[in-house]
């Protein structure tokens, strides 16, 4: 996203990929032949959950990043599975366990090695208002986490993602039309068009049915700590594409990436049933 920003500003870039994920969306819920339909009663709760987890989210996301360095916006954003974890709790939607936070502390810390004895930039000198932003993004992130398995059990995973989507989607781009407008659409070149196809089907519509999956399956403490393998991703993914050699304390990381998700996985699950 960070080299997409060279040929799109971050708040048109935002807007045009979420109508993109939208459209694909509803063109998967047609195709699965899913009835659409709200019960009245849980329609200010989609809103809202459209709002935080599509809307203000997203802003928060692709302005913080635009804002602060790459490797400060993967750190802050390792934070998430703790909000989730204690955001759930907060609500009553999981028990809370040592074993667990411990789980999600050691892979913290282990993605805050990867990332502070990597390439990828990092400093708070200068970021101030970049971290902040991205630091309110893995609250709302969490929040939103939470907040759907309070619909989930009735929706499915995939109808809710769709509703929550497009309902944010719908308030996000009035948002964004002075962006939109000003953007060079011209200028930008075949790279960057392909770079906003992948962030749009892949980074959000695939991702989002499986994390709203994961999350109705098996909990938001045991879905949110998996946020953390991404810093693994990355590095292996420098390593064979950048030739970008791991350091020692980088493979130590992955290491303790490694061991808070077993740990955190290897409970039994831990959401609270609805009565």
């Amino acid at each position: 996203m960070k080299l997409m920003y060279r040929y799109f500003h971050p708040i048109a870039f935002n807007a045009v990929r979420f109508v993109i994920s939208s459209v694909a969306m509803l063109a998967i819920l047609n195709v699965r032949g899913e009835k659409a339909g709200i019960h009245r009663e849980d329609v200010r709760g989609i809103i809202w959950l459209a709002f935080i987890g599509n809307t203000v989210y997203p802003f928060l996301f692709v302005l913080g990043l635009d804002r602060t360095k790459a490797g400060n916006a993967a750190l802050l954003m390792a934070l998430t599975p703790v909000f989730a974890f204690l955001i759930g709790v907060a609500m009553k939607k999981e028990h809370f366990s040592a074993g667990v936070l411990m789980g999600i502390i050691l892979s913290i810390t282990g993605a805050a090695a990867i990332v502070l004895f990597g390439r990828t930039e990092l400093s708070f000198v200068d970021s101030g208002v970049g971290d902040l932003l991205m630091i309110a993004a893995a609250i709302c992130w969490a929040w939103q986490s939470a907040e759907s398995t309070r619909l989930l059990p009735k929706y499915g995973p995939i109808r809710l993602t769709v509703y929550a989507m497009v309902t944010g989607t719908a308030i996000m781009v009035p948002l964004s039309v002075p962006w939109l407008a000003a953007q060079n659409w011209r200028a930008i070149p075949a790279i960057g068009w392909l770079g906003l196809a992948y962030s749009a089907l892949l980074s959000i519509t695939y991702s989002y049915f499986v994390w709203a999956y994961a999350i109705n399956t098996i909990g938001i403490a045991h879905t949110s700590v998996f946020n953390n393998v991404t810093p693994i991703v990355a590095l292996f993914a420098g390593s064979l594409l950048l030739a970008e050699k791991p350091s020692f304390a980088q493979l130590a990381g992955v290491a303790l990436v490694l061991v808070g998700v077993f740990m955190v996985r290897s409970r039994k699950p831990i959401a609270v049933p609805d009565e």
